[in-house]
């Protein structure tokens, strides 16, 4: 790990398939009457899947990256036309398509030569490498997972080896996605960092939209990787996870409501 922010074919190879096979075990337990629970608004489990088994085909296909440049209105709309495609099929054939193509995404990563894996290529959020998307896989699916598991009312999934992962996503996310929404007459600098996770925190000057590790901060924002994620990804409103308790905002109030109004990593 060269820094918080960048990633190596390696370790985005490891995090494909680890968070592929953590899909598969939480979904191979499930009873049948569960596939069919919504757990999302119009997407009960079964679209959850499809949504990861068609992610993954169009990134082989060269669709995906055509999508990465849609708005985010156009990319539902593309979600609407291919995931019912697969949503209504037998479950084992949902179990190995999912099986099938996380295997032929992990595989094309690891086979990409470095120059390609790391080329910068255009899409909606800015000029980003194959290993970022692929991270950026990561991320989706970690946080689908959380959504099928408080669906069904079982254990958030916080085990270190992927919520790192995807927390690490989190932050590198941030400077295309939401550094780009902070009002231009915002002031402050904040420590974002987790309780739970050995990750040094991210610091942002929202006055110069300078970002690193090691900045001086003013204010800090603090939580568990799960409640941090989940905030980002627009699940839980931030208002609400810290009077629960699973965030905790100390320094200057303002500069920390400024930036967790426009914190989204999707």
């Amino acid at each position: 790990m060269k820094s918080i922010f960048d990633f190596d074919k390696r370790e985005v190879v490891g995090a494909v398939r680890a968070q592929r096979q953590r899909t598969l075990a939480l979904l191979e337990d499930l009873r049948e009457d569960q596939w069919e629970t919504e757990v999302l608004p119009r997407w009960r489990v079964r679209e959850v899947a499809a949504h990861l088994v068609t992610s993954d085909a169009s990134s082989l296909l060269g669709s995906v990256l055509a999508r990465r440049q849609l708005p985010m209105a156009d990319v539902e709309t593309w979600n609407d036309e291919k995931v019912p495609r697969w949503s209504d099929r037998p479950i084992p054939t949902l179990m190995h398509g999912l099986d099938h193509w996380g295997r032929r995404l992990s595989w094309a990563i690891a086979l990409s030569p470095a120059f390609i894996a790391r080329r910068r290529l255009p899409t909606k959020f800015g000029r980003v490498s194959l290993l970022w998307l692929g991270m950026l896989r990561v991320y989706d699916e970690w946080v689908h997972g959380e959504d099928v598991r408080r669906g069904l009312e079982l254990p958030a999934d916080d085990r270190d080896d992927l919520a790192e992962a995807a927390a690490r996503f989190l932050f590198a996310g941030i400077p295309l996605q939401t550094l780009p929404q902070i009002p231009s007459d915002a002031t402050g600098t904040i420590a974002l960092s987790y309780t739970d996770l050995d990750l040094p925190p991210m610091v942002i000057d929202l006055g110069t939209r300078r970002y690193g590790i090691g900045l001086n901060a003013d204010t800090q924002i603090r939580g568990p990787a799960v409640s941090l994620i989940m905030v980002a990804a627009r699940r839980d409103p931030w208002r609400e996870a810290e009077a629960a308790g699973d965030i905790q905002v100390t320094g200057d109030r303002k500069a920390a409501e400024t930036l967790l109004d426009v914190l989204e990593v999707v």
